[in-house]
């Protein structure tokens, strides 16, 4: 029983330490944060004096600010209305190219030479009476035989 009565005052010292250094940490945590609260106040009130003493350069910068922007929407726009008119260029040219001789039929496939179409013809012919002339003799002369 002895050895549970130092363990129970072993813990209770330990939690009394430990409370206390939670009391420390949080006393320590309210000093800083007022003296964070005290620079940022001095932060805020030198910040204010100078807005104070420069209202005039900011007007000045404020216009130079609007100036550049105007500049740079122009220079926007007018990029913009260079890549939109090579682009209905490029559209109309398409259009006027594709429809042009469209209902016009080529002269090479109108080309035919008819005196020529004839002569082949006319051979082709001569080639099949020959044939047949031949054909018809021999078929002549092994009946005569």
């Amino acid at each position: 029983m002895h050895q549970d009565k130092k363990r129970e005052e072993l813990e209770q010292k330990k939690e009394f330490e430990r409370l206390q250094q939670e009391e420390l940490f949080e006393l320590e945590q309210e000093e800083d944060l007022s003296t964070i609260e005290a620079q940022e106040d001095e932060q805020n009130k030198n910040l204010e004096q100078t807005q104070e003493n420069q209202p005039i350069e900011n007007e000045m910068e404020r216009a130079k600010k609007r100036r550049r922007e105007v500049i740079f929407e122009m220079a926007l726009f007018f990029i913009l209305g260079v890549l939109l008119g090579v682009t209905v260029k490029t559209e109309a040219v398409k259009k006027i190219t594709i429809g042009f001789n469209d209902y016009q039929i080529n002269k090479s496939a109108q080309s035919y030479n008819i005196d020529e179409l004839k002569e082949k013809i006319d051979q082709q012919m001569a080639e099949q009476q020959a044939l047949q002339q031949q054909a018809a003799q021999q078929s002549q002369g092994q009946t005569l035989e």
